[in-house]
């Protein structure tokens, strides 16, 4: 078994769907499903991500990500490390009222 099929056979049982990469949008503000996204995958939208890792090695913990960075690996588990968006929101300058000039 390669190692991309391992891991892709330790996330199933936990995640309905782990995203390819190109992201599904979501409105501002909106509640995210399952959806689950890994190390190295671009941010689809700027929001609240849940930071899962590999073995539990550290408790699940929140972060606010960026639309179009890049999600980064753990210096612990490396690309096992597991990204679930919990909320959407605009990054503040993003909002054309905000454009930093």
């Amino acid at each position: 078994m390669s190692p991309q099929q391992e891991l892709l056979r330790w996330l199933q049982p936990q995640a309905d769907f782990v995203s390819r990469g190109s992201g599904r949008r979501h409105s501002p503000g909106r509640k995210s499903g399952k959806i689950i996204f890994l190390a190295g995958q671009t941010v689809p939208e700027s929001g609240i991500y849940k930071v899962i890792h590999h073995q539990e090695h550290r408790p699940s913990h929140e972060v606010v990500m960026h639309r179009g960075d890049v999600l980064p690996a753990c210096d612990q588990c490396h690309e096992k490390v597991r990204f679930q968006v919990l909320y959407t929101a605009p990054y503040i300058f993003d909002d054309e009222d905000f454009v930093e000039e």
